[in-house]
Parts: C-alpha cells; structure tokens; sequence
C-alpha cells in the first residue's frame, strides 16, 4: 500500500498554536509552507542569517545554541517536535520593531534526523495581523520559552551544578509523578550537560553521586527516581 500523502494542514492543525485556525487561514499557510529534511548534524540556521519564517519542526530534536569564536558552543535549548522556532523574530516584525529584515541572533542544528515545515515569513505575518487571536497564541508561546530562558539563567547564576541537575530531572519527569518514575533524557549527556551549563564530566559525576546515594538508577539515557520527594530534598 503507498504511503498516504502528506498532508500539512493536518500537520499544522496538530501544532498548539494552530489548533483554533480558522480552515481557510490553515489552507492558506499549508499551500505555502516548504518541506525541510535535516540529516543529524546539519544546520537549519546560523547566528546572523536573515529569517525566513517560522520553522514547525514536525519530527526530530534541534538544538539551538550560542558559538564562541574559538568553536565553543553553550546549548541554549532543545526543541522537540511538535513545536516550532522562530515566533520571537516575528513578533517583533509584527509590532514593527524591525526593518525589514530579521535575523537570528543564535544557531540551529538537528540533533536527530528531522523533518520540518518552513512557514514563510511574508505569508505568516498576514495571517499574523488578520487573526489577532492567532498572534495571541505566538505570543504564549514565546513568552513561555523566554521564562524557561529566565529560569534557566536563575539556575546557573544563583544554583550548583548539582541542584541544576536535580532541577532538571525533577521538571522533566511526568507532572503527575508523586512517587517513583522515570525521566528519559531528550538528548545526549554531552547535550543536557552544556544545556545546564556544566561540563560533560561534571554532569557524569553528579549523576554517578546520585545514583551512589540511591537517588537515581541511570541505563544511558533513562534515569529512574525512585522518591521524587527525596530527590527534591537532596541538594
């Protein structure tokens, strides 16, 4: 049997933020939206490249981050799919903060192998400006990664290493959990570890400290707590 056809609408409606579009509205952006296929490695955009729209990442992790010149990199964020990049430079396109040209101020890269829609950025922003209700819905989402970067930035400036470790598995296990669970890492050690600001080998001797005291059991990237509370209390 072929595969079915894909569908973007579909995909689209399946987002948060297009979820209450109206059908036209959605047609509208699925007839101009541009497929991506990323590889693992490769670079959607680099720090300084004008902004093409927003990006849906539809499959896959990518991975925004800051480079140094001498080739460091800090790992600003990992965006899983479904989500999308991009809505901040919009915003301020809309609210008539830029010039006619917007850039990104950081670097992209797919961590995994991906897959993406590209929403141009002239066609967003006439949907943008007909259906406030679907820039109310950008602006939530991007106000909602700016706390997660104000929290992250509290973190490394007033917590240790290890109290941002333990933070981090405690915001990434199941919201329900009282008890015991299980936190699967969205990404590599070497990538959570520069997420929260620490050196792979810090990151590795914290985990390994935990898991001495019989806070967390780690199999690669599954770390088992077996008392939520207790880790809570730990550092």
């Amino acid at each position: 049997m072929p595969p079915a056809p894909f569908d973007a609408g579909h995909v689209l409606r399946g987002l948060n933020l297009f979820r209450e579009a109206p059908e036209p509205t959605l047609a509208r952006m699925a007839a101009s939206a541009q497929r991506i296929h990323l590889a693992r490695g490769d670079e959607l955009f680099h720090s300084g490249d004008v902004s093409e729209g927003l990006y849906v990442v539809i499959k896959g992790q990518i991975k925004v981050y800051a480079r140094a010149d001498n080739g460091q990199e800090k790992v600003i964020e990992v965006v899983s799919a479904p989500a999308s990049l991009g809505g901040s430079l919009l915003l301020a396109d809309v609210a008539g903060q830029g010039s006619g040209v917007m850039r990104h101020v950081s670097h992209a890269a797919a961590l995994t192998e991906a897959q993406l829609l590209l929403l141009p950025r002239t066609q967003l922003l006439v949907e943008l400006q007909a259906e406030p209700k679907l820039a109310v819905k950008l602006l939530a989402d991007v106000s909602g990664r700016l706390n997660r970067l104000v929290r992250d930035i509290e973190a490394v400036t007033l917590h240790s290493a290890a109290q941002r470790v333990v933070s981090y598995l405690l915001r990434t296990s199941p919201q329900a959990a009282t008890s015991a669970c299980t936190v699967s890492l969205p990404a590599s050690k070497g990538t959570i570890a520069s997420l929260l600001s620490v050196t792979p080998e810090h990151f590795s001797r914290i985990l390994h400290d935990l898991q001495s005291r019989g806070l967390i059991a780690v199999n690669r990237r599954e770390i088992v707590i077996p008392d939520v509370e207790r880790l809570a209390g730990c550092v």
